[in-house]
């Protein structure tokens, strides 16, 4: 997760390490006969887009173009002099844990793997061996160590480093997660899904729904389930229609805004607000109403509308009951 204008107060990015291919070589038939062979229709070539031929296209809404192009093919950090491609695995991914996680955070990995495994497709397993995915549960001091890199946002609560198969441009083979573990649990709960959505290829959404969105701000979504604006990212993304390495024009090119009906960016139902004086998280529903309904339980992600609220908020204060 990486801020893009928004306040830095808790931030992750995504790392990726790109690899160039030289492109295809063409090739050439020739035919002999005792006479002229019978001319022949002309066919229009396919059309070559990044660096691979393609007839195929996907009918999406002009939202969904929108959010795609951002989402795949704005990388969360950009690296000078490398070309954008679309980024994801060719093959199911393994991930290991490290660290000091929490029963729940083990509970978190697990939940997500299979979430991000249905809508990619992609079967994701949770081994104690070698995996080509480490998720590491350390403090934040300890980030640019188990990274290997020289320096990272001291503010970050989760950080992603992708790498790729040599000679094969998009192609995910390996990654490196950090979480905090010195931060609280139910911010734990959300970067752990969001993380694992870097690693399976995902950049950074706009949508303060989303789950992949990179703000950190309170206008953002506190909840560690994709959207369905996710699902939908996700499954374009692993759609066999596109493919790793291909750069952003081919994949404008295949993506046809001519659908009616698709995935939406929709409103943000949940905020976390914390009890002043006590240190107390609370899920509060957003919405116009003057008080809204609240649940202390933050350990399971809610679902509306609220079963049994036990505190009601105004927006600026906390209250055992509904108003009178």
């Amino acid at each position: 997760m990486t801020a893009r204008s928004r306040p830095a107060a808790t931030r992750a990015c995504l790392i990726g390490l790109l690899v160039l291919v030289a492109g295809c070589a063409g090739s050439s038939a020739r035919t002999s006969s005792d006479r002229p062979a019978a001319p022949v229709p002309a066919l229009a070539p396919p059309e070559v887009l990044g660096d691979q031929a393609t007839r195929a296209t996907i009918a999406v809404t002009p939202y969904e173009r929108q959010a795609f192009l951002e989402i795949a093919m704005q990388p969360a950090v950009g690296v000078r002099g490398h070309r954008v491609v679309l980024q994801r695995w060719t093959r199911d991914p393994s991930f290991a844990i490290a660290g000091t996680p929490t029963p729940a955070d083990l509970d978190r990995v697990t939940e997500a793997a299979q979430r991000w495994g249905f809508i990619t497709g992609r079967h994701l397993t949770i081994t104690t061996g070698p995996a080509d995915v480490v998720v590491h549960f350390v403090p934040r001091d300890q980030f640019a160590t188990v990274l290997g890199v020289e320096h990272v946002d001291p503010t970050a609560v989760g950080l992603t480093r992708v790498s790729f198969a040599p000679g094969r441009r998009g192609d995910i083979t390996g990654g490196i997660v950090v979480v905090a573990s010195d931060d609280d649990q139910v911010t734990r709960n959300r970067t752990i899904a969001h993380e694992l959505g870097h690693a399976m290829g995902l950049q950074h959404s706009t949508c303060a729904s989303s789950l992949m969105d990179g703000s950190s701000d309170g206008e953002r979504s506190v909840r560690w389930s994709p959207s369905a604006l996710d699902i939908r990212m996700g499954a374009l993304l692993y759609d066999p229609r596109l493919a790793p390495g291909l750069e952003r024009t081919a994949v404008e090119a295949i993506l046809t805004p001519s659908a009616v009906d698709g995935a939406v960016c929709g409103p943000v139902d949940l905020e976390l607000i914390r009890a002043a004086g006590t240190g107390r998280h609370y899920f509060c529903v957003r919405s116009p109403a003057r008080v809204r309904p609240c649940t202390s339980n933050v350990g399971t992600e809610p679902r509306l509308p609220l079963v049994n609220p036990d505190a009601w908020t105004d927006g600026s204060h906390l209250s055992a009951g509904p108003p009178d």
